[in-house]
């Protein structure tokens, strides 16, 4: 009988375990999730300007210098990140980095 006890318990616990682990993993990665959508959602990024781009994702998490007067933006989210090449008009050159997790 304790043997039985033991075995539910223990299969119980590692179930429930489990359990919370998923809810925690996409509770944690919907932010990422939901970024990822929003480019998603624009289609090809290439040839789109900063301010469109902007208007429909949001503002960047991080703005540097490039070459020539360009400038590299950055968008983060817990499971997702994306870094963008855009020339000294503010037209995106594409993608230089993407991450999804």
């Amino acid at each position: 009988m304790f043997e039985e006890y033991y075995i539910l318990m223990l299969l119980l616990t590692f179930g429930g375990g489990f359990l919370i682990y998923l809810v925690i993993s996409v509770m944690v990665k919907s932010p990422g999730r939901a970024l990822q959508s929003k480019f998603a959602g624009i289609g090809v990024l290439k040839g789109k300007t900063k301010e469109d781009i902007i208007a429909a994702v949001g503002p960047p998490n991080g703005i540097s210098s490039a070459p020539n007067g360009g400038q590299v933006l950055q968008w983060m989210a817990t499971g997702y990140h994306i870094v963008l090449l855009f020339d000294s008009n503010g037209i995106c050159q594409g993608i230089t980095h993407e991450f999804a997790s």
